[in-house]
């Protein structure tokens, strides 16, 4: 059976040659699949007590381990629904703050009632909603992701960052775990507000006359003492949905393994930049844990929750902490190290030829079509330039057409 050796390249400083301006959309790239994945996963808290979480509270329920959970959660409560009204959407999309911690059980359905303020217009999401808006965003940017991942990983597009990663796909993969949304996108809102008791006096302008009083006058059409809204949690359909869901995660868990250990069959040797290899590192650790307690909790029938159970757990906490110092020490790595190649692409993988940043613009990309193969520039290069005793070859016109067929050119 055919090993290929993993070989990981020292930490190289190669940024100096990308301006600020290119830099102000690099950030933009990197941190756009992160945002995006944070603001439409994570709504705002109900507050049902004058008491505030601690910033470690806050932080546990930003960790995509939570919000992938609460996807799945939601989907789960609403397939096990017997009668599923205004006011459950309402509460299942709700994230409660209570004297006792965070509290996203079925029971707050009943619990809540008498503190909300508005609940949604229907049982499903509106479409025309910025709830459908962070949908269609979080599942644009999953496919295009996935499109470039996948593809990288198999040799089929761009080959260069599956072993090259720059600063600008750092979330890519990220991205890919946002499209997990779409199996509970149809019921997915943010059009309530719950408020504790003691809260209300200082409650803001949106929550105040005419909107409360039309809100307590539907109150008698919400039947607070009713049968169980929902089957158990070993019921044949949840459990159905939830060994499909731990099959699609763990299919995304054998993409991120593929990243640090690839087919050997495709190359004898591999070479991964600090960047990549992190990254990796990074992402199968990351999906590692979730597909663990996933499976825990799902085989337990623990998912009456939209909340994960141990989110106010110490280890979790520390492991909420250690994953956000993961995040910002790989931004400031891939940031030392990605460079443009050529071609424009943005990778942190070792050009080969060392030249400074006013001749890296003088290159150019031969077309596939032509006699000759690398990359030609118009300046004469010296053996100082080049690594590993490489020598440039002059080349008149490149047998090409179009303003460079009669120039001279380096090759």
């Amino acid at each position: 059976m055919p090993v290929s050796n993993i070989v990981i390249e020292p930490l190289r400083f190669q940024c100096q040659c990308i301006g600020f301006s290119e830099w102000i959309s690099l950030f933009t790239l990197c941190l756009a699949p992160l945002i995006a994945h944070l603001i439409s996963g994570t709504p705002t808290t109900s507050y049902l007590t004058d008491r505030r979480p601690k910033w470690y509270d806050r932080l546990c329920s930003c960790n995509p381990t939570s919000i992938i959970w609460r996807y799945a959660a939601i989907t789960d409560r609403r397939i096990r629904a017997i009668q599923w009204s205004r006011h459950d959407l309402a509460a299942t999309n709700a994230i409660f703050w209570t004297s006792d911690g965070w509290n996203g059980g079925e029971e707050m359905v009943t619990t809540s009632a008498t503190y909300c303020l508005r609940y949604p217009e229907s049982t499903r999401v509106e479409i025309l909603s910025l709830t459908m808006l962070k949908t269609v965003i979080t599942t644009l940017q999953g496919a295009s992701a996935f499109y470039i991942l996948v593809g990288s990983v198999a040799g089929v597009a761009l080959p260069g960052v599956a072993i090259g990663f720059g600063v600008d796909t750092l979330f890519f993969p990220l991205s890919i775990l946002g499209l997990l949304r779409l199996c509970a996108a149809a019921w997915l809102t943010d059009d309530f507000i719950y408020q504790g008791d003691g809260l209300r006096d200082t409650s803001s302008t949106e929550t105040a006359g005419p909107v409360r009083q039309s809100t307590m006058a539907k109150y008698d059409d919400i039947e607070l003492d009713h049968p169980p809204r929902a089957s158990p949690a070993n019921s044949w359909r949840s459990r159905f949905f939830r060994i499909a869901f731990l099959l699609v995660f763990g299919g995304v868990w054998i993409i991120a393994l593929f990243i640090i250990t690839p087919l050997p069959a495709l190359a004898d040797t591999y070479r991964y930049t600090m960047t990549t290899f992190l990254l990796g590192m990074f992402y199968f650790a990351f999906i590692t844990i979730s597909l663990i307690l996933y499976t825990f909790y799902f085989f337990r029938g623990q998912t009456t929750t939209t909340i994960i159970p141990c989110v106010s757990s110490m280890w979790y906490r520390l492991y909420s902490l250690l994953l956000t110092g993961f995040m910002m020490a790989l931004i400031i790595i891939a940031s030392l190290e990605t460079n443009k190649d050529p071609t424009g692409i943005y990778t942190s993988a070792n050009m080969g030829t060392r030249f400074s940043c006013v001749k890296a613009t003088r290159w150019l990309v031969l077309p596939q079509a032509s006699r000759w193969a690398g990359l030609a520039t118009e300046w004469d290069l010296g053996e100082s330039w080049l690594s590993q005793n490489k020598t440039s070859l002059p080349v008149r016109g490149l047998q090409e057409t179009g303003p460079f067929a009669q120039k001279e050119f380096w090759l």
